[in-house]
């Protein structure tokens, strides 16, 4: 809970805001864990950006590690949000986004990054397979 941001995870961080934004990834409303780790991420990659109004939420729930845990806290979202980065810890994030999306995806490292498209517009409505991948990030390593 308490473990920083290394230097590569500093160098990822600040990288990883200008190639979400260069995607047309927004920062208005962010679920975040609040581990040391993910809120120095979070705070560098704002900070590496130009000023946004950006509802930021640190949740314990996020500070999850198994997918069925992630996925209660989501299907608890406000169904006004319509546009929502979340950030969190593998393997839960690996897991939802696999089991969200239906896709094969063998890797979704520190920092990796995914947007996803949701076929419905209620949170408490998503199924295996209900979202649709339009893009993954990962750091360069």
């Amino acid at each position: 809970m308490e473990r920083p941001l290394n230097k590569r995870g500093r160098r990822d961080a600040d990288l990883m805001a200008l190639r979400l934004k260069e995607h047309g990834a927004t920062f208005k409303t962010i679920f975040a864990s609040p581990a040391r780790r993910t809120r120095e991420t979070i705070t560098r990659m704002l900070l590496s950006l130009p000023s946004q109004d950006t509802q930021l939420t640190f949740d314990q729930s996020f500070y999850t590690f198994e997918r069925d845990g992630l996925l209660q806290t989501i299907r608890q979202l406000n169904d006004k949000l319509f546009d929502v980065m979340i950030v969190g810890h593998n393997p839960a994030m690996l897991e939802t986004l696999c089991w969200l999306t239906g896709a094969p995806i063998d890797t979704f490292p520190t920092c990796a990054a995914a947007h996803l498209t949701l076929g419905q517009s209620r949170w408490t409505k998503i199924r295996k397979s209900s979202a649709q991948l339009r893009w993954v990030l990962l750091p360069e390593r």
